[in-house]
């Protein structure tokens, strides 16, 4: 088990090979036994019984919720939709929910427990790679609006993070090399020694083996954790290292409708040109620079974003969140395991680096 220490907000993080001793875990924090699993109607069909049958048998009275398998669904309208359910069929007791899919079900299900009736508790069951190593943990949930990612949220903690890793190898390739796309940033911001890692053992990683996988979650989570429990609610700057390439990242996936990549794609060409900004502002070392664009070319990720307005990028970079005082903070390496927050970033330097990523 991997803590999160947030006082009487903790919780822990079980990586395991299947479902069956979730109820015993489940069992000392006296969460509500009714409730929805909000999940999409392919997973609920193929991996629903391995979950809500050892529940049930535990006494848990738990019912389906399907939303479409879409980016789409992270909406204040899909949100909307559940928390009709849940007022009309819930109305006079306190259900759970648990997230049971990708990082668009984890983010929407934990907003609705964040804001129907102020709060209810909420179970993360992530299935993907990216889900798992980083958008299950953490609490932060929210829904996107059209012009801007993560717009609309709140801060609300799990009560529980079940990591099965034994489904992540029915993901796609697209998918396995999306969830690695936040893996390497993991190595980027806090821990070299996953990063050499990965460049090491990345068909290994691919092919998601056991042993690989169960490198990736466990430091990538373990790395998320300690963060988490020191800065909760990004008040410092500790948390914001977790945005490394997810400035230039949510403004392309902003810019193109949430459709043309993947969030692990567009954290991966976001990724490439924080760094190569550290590099023209003499923070990053030009050989770590093009060691990151290796190991990210190589896990068959996008390091460009072509045929995207730049116009539209920098329209998009002006909703994002981590604007403060009418400038964008921009997480930048210093070193292969080590980033800053800054906001010291010359415009002129911003502009050479999206002319060379944004084509």
């Amino acid at each position: 088990m991997i803590s999160v220490n947030l006082g009487d907000r903790s919780y822990a993080i079980a990586i395991t090979d299947s479902y069956r001793r979730l109820p015993a875990w489940l069992a000392p924090l006296r969460l509500p036994m009714e409730g929805w699993v909000v999940s999409h109607h392919r997973l609920l069909q193929r991996y629903g019984p391995a979950l809500l049958g050892p529940l049930r048998r535990a006494g848990w009275l738990l019912e389906p919720l399907s939303v479409p398998e879409s980016e789409s669904s992270k909406s204040l309208a899909m949100a909307e939709r559940i928390i009709h359910q849940l007022s009309r069929r819930a109305a006079m007791r306190i259900p759970v929910l648990f997230a049971f899919g990708g990082g668009v079900v984890g983010d929407l299900t934990g907003f609705v427990a964040a804001v129907f009736r102020r709060g209810i508790p909420y179970v993360q069951v992530p299935t993907t790679l990216l889900a798992q190593v980083d958008s299950a943990v953490g609490g932060k949930v929210g829904v996107d609006l059209s012009h801007g990612k993560n717009l609309v949220g709140a801060f609300h903690q799990p009560r529980f993070v079940c990591n099965n890793v034994t489904l992540l190898r029915t993901l796609p390739l697209r998918q396995r090399r999306s969830g690695l796309s936040e893996v390497i940033k993991y190595g980027v911001i806090a821990d070299r020694t996953l990063f050499a890692f990965l460049e090491e053992h990345l068909a290994a990683c691919l092919r998601f083996e056991l042993r690989a996988v169960r490198v990736m979650v466990e430091r990538s989570c373990t790395i998320k954790a300690r963060v988490v429990s020191r800065d909760e609610r990004e008040t410092g700057s500790l948390r914001a290292h977790l945005n490394f390439g997810h400035t230039l990242g949510h403004a392309l996936e902003a810019a193109t409708g949430y459709q043309r990549w993947t969030h692990g794609e567009a954290i991966a060409i976001g990724m490439c040109a924080a760094a190569r900004l550290g590099v023209e502002i003499g923070l990053f070392p030009e050989a770590d620079c093009q060691r990151l664009a290796r190991l990210i070319e190589a896990a068959g990720l996008p390091t460009r974003a072509t045929g995207v307005s730049r116009s539209a990028v920098l329209r998009a970079l002006r909703y994002d969140k981590k604007f403060i005082h009418g400038r964008p903070r921009w997480v930048v390496p210093t070193r292969i395991g080590r980033v800053v927050v800054t906001e010291e970033v010359p415009a002129r330097a911003v502009h050479r680096v999206l002319a060379r990523f944004v084509t």
